[in-house]
């Protein structure tokens, strides 16, 4: 049977591997949605209206909704905060609202920000203490989701620093650092403080692909999972957080060696980073994805060097 799935935040990073990847399943009708850039095949929709809304949900007709549109620039956050919570709580709300209307499940990307990094690794049931305001959004997203829906229709995705294949540097925090390698090559430093566990943005879309897979089907779905996925059943909050722990400048030295740049201009800055506040180190446990045969493919070193090359020569 195929099922219907609506991708909101289609054109992002994250959405445009995850839906490169529903698109290759023949048991998935896909319905991607944008907003601020174009994308082929994808509805422009305004998620912060409930009419506009209402009209994506009459077209695409969804029985599973992943909602990725959000703004997750920590620094843009704290410098426009109420247009961040239009995007990253109202139109959450909005979606978990039309989902309920709708009976489609909804599986909502958050992020490892709503920890505060003090007491790693973190569990699905750990406290959350974000930090940051970027991280407090997020959380208050869970919120509205559990709000709206009732039980066993919605899961929760936690999600680290992502990369992938970017259409500029700027579009992830973790191929931005590659801007360092400038023509001039001026001494500069990069933050050494906090542990970060990048993830590739196909490796997510792989997670995302077990969790769809996962959830249980029906209205009388949640009494028949089987009591071996103790509270991995419903509703399950899901991490993911990629196996390699490198701070940023560790992820410039790996970079600097991929592209073949010498580095040594470079130094490690062991403060704590400027702008909106970040957890120093937000592990998170993979066990509940792992459950399902999770497993990650996509190594540091291999997937920026892929990631950076369009950017770069060989050797700088």
């Amino acid at each position: 049977m195929t099922m219907r799935v609506l991708l909101t935040g289609a054109s992002g990073l994250l959405g445009r591997a995850v839906a490169a990847r529903l698109s290759a399943r023949g048991d998935i009708e896909l319905t991607c949605a944008v907003f601020s850039r174009s994308m082929a095949g994808a509805v422009r929709a305004d998620l912060t209206d409930p009419a506009d809304l209402a009209g994506l949900f009459g077209t695409a007709r969804p029985e599973f909704v992943i909602h990725a549109a959000a703004e997750r620039r920590p620094d843009v956050v704290d410098g426009n905060p109420a247009q961040a919570a239009a995007l990253n709580v109202q139109a959450t709300e909005n979606v978990a609202q039309a989902c309920a209307g709708s009976g489609a499940f909804l599986l909502y990307i958050s992020t490892d920000y709503v920890f505060d990094g003090r007491d790693p690794p973190y569990f699905p049931d750990s406290p959350v203490n974000p930090i940051n305001e970027y991280g407090r959004l997020k959380l208050e997203g869970e919120r509205r989701v559990a709000a709206a829906l009732p039980s066993g229709r919605y899961a929760i995705l936690r999600l680290p620093i992502l990369y992938g294949r970017v259409e500029r540097l700027g579009e992830s925090a973790v191929t931005e650092l590659a801007s360092n390698f400038s023509a001039t090559r001026e001494p500069r430093s990069v933050e050494h403080w906090a542990n970060r566990y990048p993830l590739h943005v196909d490796d997510a879309a792989a997670a995302i692909g077990k969790i769809i897979d996962a959830r249980p089907a029906g209205p009388d779905a949640v009494g028949r999972i089987s009591a071996s996925r103790s509270r991995a059943s419903w509703n399950p909050i899901y991490l993911l957080s990629g196996q390699e722990t490198l701070t940023k400048y560790e992820m410039v030295l790996i970079m600097a060696e991929a592209l073949g740049i010498d580095a040594s201009f470079i130094t490690p800055n062991p403060s704590p980073p400027k702008g909106a506040p970040r957890p120093r180190d937000c592990r998170m446990d993979t066990g509940l994805l792992e459950s399902l045969g999770y497993r990650q493919a996509i190594g540091f070193r291999e997937g920026i060097a892929e990631a950076l090359a369009p950017f770069f020569k060989a050797g700088g």
